[in-house]
This record gives C-alpha cells, sequence and structure tokens, in this order.
C-alpha cells in the first residue's frame, strides 16, 4: 500500500489548551499539505444497497456453521442437539457484529483480514455464550453444538465476507467518499476541487450555517446530503471543535480541516480524501478508561498462557544461543512507554555482544550483518520478541500497540513528524499493526507509513480490533511473514 511520504511540520506559535478553540487557526491550502502523514487506511462505509446484503450473508453463515454443528455431533453421538440453544447462539452473535457496527462498515485494511475480525466477534460473543449455556441445563451434545457452531461461526462469516468484496469488488460494496466543505471562499472551492481529483469522489461547497448549537449546526449542513466526511475551510464562529468532533463521530461522520493550525494536536492525524490531504480530527479510542482496562484484562490472560506454551522453546533457544555466542543470553534495552516514561525491554539475544560498539545506537535494517545465524531464525520466527511478555505482565507494555522504540529515535522521529507523540498515548505493544503490514525492519525514512498505521489502531481501537490483530499475528508467525 503506498502512502505520501510525511515531511517536518512547523509547529504553530500558538499551544491548543484543550481543544475548545474557535477554528481561526493558521490554515493552508489543501494543495499545499502534502507534508501531513496520510492514513493506511480508514473503516469504510457498505452502500446502502449492500448493508442488508451484508446481514445476509452473515446470517446464512451462521445458519450453516451451526447446522454443521449439529449434523456434525449428531453422526458422532446419535443424539440430537439443541436446535433452540444453537439458534440462540447464532442471534447473539449476530447481534454482537452489529453492536461493533460491522453490519455498517468494515475495519479490515485486506481482504483477508475479514476472517480475522469475524473471527474476533465471533470469539468476543463466544466467550459469554459458551460457559452461559454449559451453566445451563443442557445435553452435552447441545453445549458442544454451541462450542463448535461458534468456532465454524467466525471462519464462514469470515469467508463469505471475504468473498463477497473479492468477486464484487470493493468499489461496489464500500460508499465513495462524499464531502461537504464548509467555506465560501476561494480556499473551500479549492480544497473541493482536490478532493474530486479522485473521481470517485464528490465534493459539495457550502457556507457555514449560522447555527450556534452544535447539533442544529451539523443537521443544517446535512440536510440535503448524507456526506462521509465534513470538511471545514474557512473559520467559524460559536462552536467548539471537542462538541463538534463528538457530534459528528455520533453521526458516523469524519470532520476534518483544511489546514495544519492543529497538526500538533493528539487524536489528530493525516487524511487522504480524494486528490487532497487534510488534517482530521478524532477522539482517540486506545487510550480511554474503557480501553485500558479491557486491554489489561486480554494481557493478563494472553500472557499467562503464552509465556506457560513458550517456556520450553524459550529454554531451547538460550541453549542455542549460548552454544553459538556464548553469554548473556537475554539482552534488555531502554525504550518509551507509555506518557514517555522509560522502560527497559526484554529479548532473547540475536545479535553480536558488540553489535553496537563502534557505531552507537543504529537502525537495525534486513540483513543486519550484526546479526548471529540462530538470530536470524530467531527473529525470522519472532521468538526473540518472546520474553517481552514478562514486560506484558509488568505493565509495561501490552500484547497489541505501537512496537516500542528507543529514546533516541522518538526524539528524532518527533522533530520531523509532531503527530508522533501521539504513539505514546496507549503501551507499546508485542505485536502492533505496523508490523503485521510491514516488514519487521524497514528503513527510517518509511517512519510515516509506519506511524499512519499507529494512529489508525490508536484511533480506531476496539477490543475486537486486538483479538483480530493477535489472530494475524499468529498467522503470520506461523507462516513466517512476521520477520
Amino acid at each position: 500500500m503506498s502512502l505520501r511520504d510525511s515531511r517536518a511540520l512547523m509547529p504553530p506559535s500558538n499551544i491548543m489548551g484543550e481543544m475548545n478553540a474557535s477554528l481561526a487557526r493558521p490554515r493552508l491550502l489543501a494543495a499545499d499539505l502534502d507534508h501531513i502523514a496520510a492514513p493506511a487506511a480508514a473503516p469504510r462505509l457498505y452502500r446502502r444497497a449492500w448493508r442488508n446484503g451484508v446481514v445476509l450473508g452473515d446470517v446464512a453463515a451462521l445458519a450453516l456453521a451451526f447446522g454443521a454443528a449439529v449434523v456434525l455431533l449428531w453422526r458422532v453421538t446419535h443424539m440430537r442437539p439443541s436446535f433452540g440453544a444453537c439458534a440462540v447462539a447464532a442471534m447473539l452473535i449476530l447481534v454482537s457484529f452489529a453492536a461493533h457496527g460491522l453490519h455498517e462498515r468494515s475495519y479490515a485494511i485486506l481482504r483477508r483480514d475479514e476472517f480475522y475480525y469475524a473471527m474476533a466477534v465471533t470469539l468476543i460473543a463466544g466467550a459469554v455464550v459458551v460457559p452461559a449455556f454449559f451453566i445451563l441445563d443442557l445435553s452435552w451434545s447441545s453445549r458442544l453444538a454451541v462450542a463448535f457452531g461458534v468456532l465454524f461461526a467466525g471462519v464462514l462469516v469470515g469467508a463469505v465476507r471475504h468473498i463477497v468484496r473479492r468477486v464484487a469488488g470493493d468499489g461496489r460494496v464500500f460508499v465513495a467518499p462524499r464531502s461537504i466543505v464548509v467555506g465560501s471562499n476561494g480556499e473551500a472551492h479549492a480544497t473541493a476541487a482536490w478532493i474530486e481529483r479522485d473521481p470517485r469522489a464528490r465534493a459539495d461547497v457550502v457556507a457555514p450555517p449560522r447555527e450556534d448549537d452544535v447539533e442544529r449546526w451539523l443537521s443544517a449542513l446535512c440536510c440535503d446530503v448524507a456526506p462521509t466526511h465534513v470538511v471545514i475551510a474557512e473559520p467559524i464562529s460559536g462552536i467548539r471543535l471537542s462538541e463538534l468532533t463528538r457530534a459528528a463521530a455520533r453521526r458516523g461522520i469524519v470532520l476534518a480541516i483544511a489546514g495544519e493550525g492543529y497538526a500538533h494536536v493528539p487524536s489528530v492525524r493525516g487524511l487522504v480524501l480524494g486528490g487532497s490531504t487534510l488534517v482530521e480530527l478524532g477522539l482517540p479510542r486506545a487510550g480511554s478508561t474503557w480501553a485500558c482496562g479491557a486491554k489489561r484484562l486480554l494481557d493478563i490472560i494472553v500472557a499467562s498462557i503464552a509465556l506457560a506454551i513458550a517456556a520450553p522453546i524459550l529454554a531451547l533457544s538460550a541453549l542455542a544461543i549460548l552454544l553459538e555466542d556464548g553469554a548473556p543470553v537475554l539482552y534488555s534495552q531502554a525504550r518509551v512507554g507509555r506518557d514517555g516514561r522509560i522502560f527497559h525491554i526484554f529479548k532473547l539475544r540475536s545479535m553480536h555482544t558488540d553489535a553496537e560498539k563502534k557505531t552507537g545506537p543504529v537502525w537495525a535494517i534486513n540483513g543486519d550483518a550484526r546479526v548471529t545465524r540462530i538470530g536470524r531464525f530467531l527473529r525470522r520466527t519472532s521468538i526473540d520478541e518472546l520474553p517481552q511478555l514478562v514486560n506484558v505482565l509488568r505493565g509495561e507494555m501490552s500484547i497489541v500497540g505501537p512496537r516500542p522504540e528507543r529514546p533516541l529515535f522518538v526524539q528524532r522521529f518527533s522533530e520531523t513528524h509532531p503527530e508522533y507523540q501521539e504513539r505514546l498515548a496507549v503501551s507499546p505493544g508485542l505485536t502492533a499493526c505496523s508490523h503485521l503490514y510491514m516488514s519487521r525492519n524497514v528503513a527510517s525514512d518509511a517512519v510515516a507509513e509506519r506511524l499512519d498505521y499507529d494512529l489508525f489502531y490508536i484511533r480506531h481501537w476496539s477490543l475486537a480490533m486486538d483479538i483480530a490483530l493477535l489472530l494475524k499475528t499468529a498467522a503470520e508467525v506461523v507462516f513466517h511473514r512476521a520477520a
């Protein structure tokens, strides 16, 4: 996926305060904003004609999944599992999909990611449904039918969604960008023209409504058009940005500004819309209280299980390192964690002990000559990262989150990419969105693209996204694509 390079931003002279100021800030034409990083992806809305089809596809896949589970158990046990229990479980899974918004939009960056998201949401529902049905006074065949049905459902729902996107094409499945550019000056028309450089995108220029109430302001703006984006291209009075951002989010509308005055504000990120690069305002989800609690619970469960399973692998790896290159087996290195706190990360040593003796801190690259023979295997299989499970249990890291970086590089990247600091709003992760969609070792000049994936994760976090990325990580490691 090709993205625009991000160049240095000149920091504005004024500071944000609380993001409640009016829009009377320095702005540039959208044509001049190529230095703002473009997002790796964004949740895409289904076309209205496809939404019912998506629901029907899910219903068909769930019916097939639980039907297959019933037939399987009937053939094995010669007992007829309860169809009612399976129907209730299927309905609860369907409700879970609706609650996660997956009947309205897709968060899958690649088509095959539909499988991971379907499995993630199904497992979340199954974590409630399966124990509840085991507690109820049901036959053991009915309980097993529900458990197998949940597993089959995730696979089949994901497969159906993947096939639909592949056969129909994303252009027919998803809504093309439809924007309202708020403004009555030349800048508004220039912004609209840049957006419409993408032949699929449409942009209407509308004068700012004369309303002080945010909801009425948005209603007046969207009375004739159902936009996917609202772009502010001139100062507006009487409207607070924080209120406008929340109101737009409730309507499923992306709010953006044709200017750079807020490029330093947390939750602000680049947005490519048509042929224009804009500044998107949003409310980060990964740093919320609910997100932190849910992530911490998931971290403890996954890290404890993974560490118990990985113990023999770690022991054999440590022995291999000792035989090839001697002690030490582990090494620790200072990294920047949440809110800029410094902690020491643990890894199995994959480089020679004097790897940075002459050069000092150096950005790792593919084919690095400093890596030992056993180190190449450990890095290709990501086994060298397993000791970080201890960091996760200690609360210094999370299972999923932006990869932790060394203080020197954080300082360097923050100077050229002010939005890089937004990565510090969440705990760094053992696996990351950028880690999965890009090479493990990328050139330092690709940091803008890596940052885009990290900001996408922070901006659109959900528990389902964490589980989906975990499933994708497992698949990438098994097929040796995560190194």
